[in-house]
């Protein structure tokens, strides 16, 4: 197995104050790499000569729920407020919440599971905006799993120890009975693709996918043990992410951002063929059964306005302390972990 494959049941960083350091010290050069690399890129982009456009880097993953800053981008919706919002591609919420702490990006997508985390770290950074309250998620097994009790002793996958995804398998496994602590070797990959392709050639004997990668699967029968949608659950997950210092020093740019944003969800649900032109663009997904599908379930799910739920952060704080000690200063106080006052601003005006 890669070095980019991780065992979460033999990962010595189990808990989530060592693997925040962890990722903290191992990927900081990484991402200023990376960075540094797209400042150069871009420093030739038309936008460039556009000064009174403010660029602003935005860490998205493959999660469909970044689909407004997508839609946003290409309709020109930020532009109109005097920003060039920039769609950068990283794995994974943990080096997401880095950029964001790190200064590196102004905005990015991050779900609450990564966020709740590096706050209780001494992390600056706060959730804005949640476009949904729950991602299609469901949990797809192979052909040969005719059972949960099948899955014990076998392997899933996620994107990245700490992400959205990994809170998903949690979720899914506990809602089907199982202890995704102790009943499956949970593989970390690097990305959505990844994890399909590992269901696929049976690396893995179950996912927890999202519509896009769930689609090709359901068609053609394979088991789809739980559909997180038809339970009580409530995760916010590719939220618009910044830290307090940002949203203290620039208040009006957070709220020209927000805006845009909301209008974005606005625009995904009353034109389903601009969303899919965007979707196509920026994930390079040509099916239009998919397409389709994925615009249909998103624009009916999205919010407007897209406020943090509460009960979403309470969700993560409640799963983080099944496998850590929470401070008792963090618990029932969600406003620690976000701010709704830019987003209703942003809605008045």
């Amino acid at each position: 197995m890669s070095s980019e494959n991780v065992v979460e049941r033999r990962n010595p960083l189990r808990d989530n104050s060592a693997r925040m350091k962890y990722y903290l010290a191992s990927h900081r050069v990484r991402l200023l790499i990376l960075f540094g690399g797209l400042c150069a890129a871009l420093a030739s982009h038309p936008f460039a000569l556009a000064q009174e456009l403010r660029r602003i880097y935005y860490g998205t993953t493959s999660s469909m729920g970044h689909l407004p800053v997508w839609v946003g981008k290409d309709a020109g919706l930020f532009a109109r407020r005097g920003l060039n919002v920039e769609p950068v591609q990283i794995r994974g919420g943990a080096l997401i919440t880095l950029g964001i702490m790190s200064g590196q990006l102004q905005f990015s997508g991050a779900g609450a599971e990564s966020v709740v985390a590096a706050r209780i770290e001494g992390g600056d950074i706060v959730l804005l905006a949640c476009p949904t309250d729950l991602e299609p998620i469901s949990l797809v097994a192979r052909p040969e799993i005719k059972s949960p009790a099948d899955l014990k002793g076998k392997s899933s996958a996620v994107t990245r120890l700490g992400s959205s995804t990994h809170f998903y398998l949690r979720a899914a496994l506990r809602y089907i009975g199982l202890d995704p602590e102790k009943d499956m070797t949970i593989l970390q990959l690097g990305a959505g693709p990844e994890v399909a392709v590992a269901l696929e050639t049976g690396k893995i004997a179950a996912a927890a996918l999202n519509i896009r990668y769930a689609i090709t699967f359901l068609q053609r029968n394979w088991p789809m043990l739980v559909d997180l949608t038809k339970t009580d659950l409530v995760y916010p997950s590719s939220c618009v992410t910044s830290s307090r210092a940002f949203v203290k020093a620039e208040p009006r740019l957070v709220e020209d951002f927000l805006a845009a944003y909301n209008a974005a969800i606005q625009l995904i649900k009353k034109d389903s063929s601009a969303a899919q032109r965007s979707l196509s663009k920026w994930t390079r997904e040509n099916d239009s059964t998919i397409l389709g599908k994925t615009i249909d379930v998103h624009s009916r799910i999205f919010k407007s306005p897209p406020y943090v739920p509460d009960k979403g952060i309470e969700s993560v704080i409640k799963d983080l302390a099944t496998r850590r000690t929470v401070p008792k200063e963090f618990l029932g106080r969600p406003d620690l972990f976000r701010d709704n006052g830019p987003l209703e601003r942003a809605v008045k005006r």
